[in-house]
């Protein structure tokens, strides 16, 4: 089956393991949009399994003293 021609629009960016791992080292602002169309602003302080499939990750965001813990499926 040929996709050329076709166009298709994701509406939540698709992030991977690798990205969210070297933005918590670098220690960057990150903003991170859910499935739930959300956005979630801050600095990674941690990543841990959500389950055992290795695609999906409970990440924790630090934003003016606060700290919040989003679900990410990643790529």
């Amino acid at each position: 089956m040929k996709l050329s021609g076709m166009l298709v629009e994701n509406r939540r960016p698709v992030y991977s393991y690798s990205w969210l791992c070297e933005k918590m080292a670098d220690r960057s602002r990150v903003l991170l949009k859910t499935g739930d169309g959300k956005n979630h602003f801050g600095l990674i302080n941690g990543i841990r399994p959500e389950d055992g499939s290795g695609r999906c990750w409970l990440v924790t965001l630090t934003e003016n003293g606060k700290n919040e813990t989003v679900f990410m499926r990643t790529s």
